[in-house]
């Protein structure tokens, strides 16, 4: 496999997870194809030595895991997230104003607003609805040309190209067609009953969200799509747990809601980890001094995309630590605390890139700017787990498209492959 194939199937995989749910429905069909078997968390396990297995969260976060021959020698975890920033509907969306239908909408995440603006969007998302006695939800991505959110004309805002600032309540609600005065509501209802084949009347809540409609695009030795914070990371971690031979305690997590705090049932600060890793441990007749000598041989790759260095705005960066665009794998540190990487962790993974021969460098943000936030604080602070920071290099993050290198995805994968197949 080289670099320019592996960043084609990351861009197909991208395409086909317009949000959260669905890219990991497409991880879990991947796991699947693999051997790894689906459990849930309302029943018993029933778990086999060298078994591969998974469980879903809220249709929006996975664990994936292999059983391996001694618990207690301690857990290989990579950890990514499935949620990119985006606009999310509200509840009775539709707006008619001056002729034009428009959906009310809520930022999700810190978004760099005007990349969304005139481009052909639509929906995705999920809906719960009523089938006879039950209560059932479906995913429904909206495959066709359907709302944009159009730009001001220069002539009529002079200051665009001066700082303007998008105030997200007034400037940034979606425009789905023009319309009659006399327009009822219920527009959004009955487009999700024709999606669904259902009634509008069955349609209990949903949760959905704009994607572009633009597909990714390969740019020379770079790679051009949306959500590659952090769908790249979910890729190239997902594909090295199914590819990677082993009789290790390999872990695969996919969290959910990173770009809004963690602070959910799916998020990182959630027990779903440690709860999954103690079912484990008790599956295997562990006791509970076992479960935390495994924590503490444990390791964890948090797997969150980097800042490359950006040609036409060197200033934002750190003078002593420019990071290339397909340069390598980023270790990203802050002596704030923001990144979970240190001394303790990593001469681990500098020493395995080495030993393959995949390139490494390091992120230091300057000392006036602040990083975003990564799950790796958060499950070594819950924890107590060794735990690493790292992530490719890119351009335009948080962008509705962002920019990558195809040969540091690879090499993302080379690495995150060896850990799961290396003993330490």
């Amino acid at each position: 496999m080289n670099s320019l194939e592996f960043s084609k199937d990351l861009i197909e995989f991208i395409d086909e997870s317009p949000l959260n749910y669905f890219a990991v429905k497409n991880a879990s069909d991947i796991l699947e194809e693999n051997g790894f078997k689906k459990l849930l968390e309302n029943e018993r396990w029933e778990l086999e030595d060298n078994g591969k297995y998974y469980i879903i969260r809220n249709d929006s976060a996975l664990i994936a895991f292999t059983v391996g021959n001694d618990l207690t020698k301690g857990f290989d975890i990579i950890g990514s997230h499935t949620d990119s920033p985006t606009f999310k509907i509200k509840s009775n969306p539709e707006i008619n104003d001056n002729g034009y239908l428009k959906f009310n909408i809520e930022p999700y995440g810190g978004m760099i607003y005007y990349t969304w603006l005139d481009r052909t969007l639509s929906l995705a998302g999920k809906v719960s609805y009523k089938n006879a006695d039950k209560i059932e939800s479906k995913l429904v991505k909206i495959d066709k040309d359907l709302l944009t959110i159009p730009s001001a004309a220069i002539h009529m805002n002079r200051e665009v190209n001066k700082g303007f600032e998008f105030n997200p309540q007034n400037h940034l609600y979606p425009i789905v067609k023009t319309i009659e005065d006399n327009f009822d509501v219920g527009y959004i209802q009955e487009l999700l009953a024709e999606e669904l084949s259902i009634e509008s009347s069955a349609i209990l809540d949903y949760d959905l969200a704009l994607y572009d409609r633009q597909k990714g695009a390969i740019i020379n030795n770079m790679y051009q799509v949306g959500r590659i914070d952090n769908l790249g990371s979910v890729h190239a971690s997902l594909r090295a747990i199914c590819d990677s031979e082993n009789t290790k305690n390999n872990v695969l997590i996919l969290n959910d809601n990173e770009e809004i705090g963690s602070r959910t049932s799916a998020g990182a600060f959630s027990p779903f980890l440690k709860d999954t890793l103690k079912r484990l441990a008790v599956n295997r007749d562990l006791d509970e001094e076992d479960f935390y000598i495994a924590l503490a041989n444990s390791y964890l790759i948090s797997a969150d995309q980097a800042h490359a260095i950006h040609p036409n705005f060197k200033e934002y960066h750190d003078p002593t630590n420019p990071i290339s665009m397909n340069g390598g794998l980023v270790i990203k540190t802050a002596a704030n605390g923001a990144y979970s990487s240190s001394i303790n962790s990593n001469a681990r993974l500098i020493d395995l890139a080495n030993s393959i021969g995949c390139k490494v460098q390091k992120f230091h943000n300057r000392n006036d700017k602040q990083g975003g936030s990564t799950i790796g604080p958060i499950a070594s602070t819950g924890l107590g787990i060794t735990s690493i920071d790292v992530g490719e290099p890119i351009l335009a993050m948080h962008s509705i498209r962002e920019l990558g290198g195809i040969e540091d995805h690879l090499e993302a994968y080379k690495i995150y492959k060896a850990f799961y197949e290396t003993n330490f």
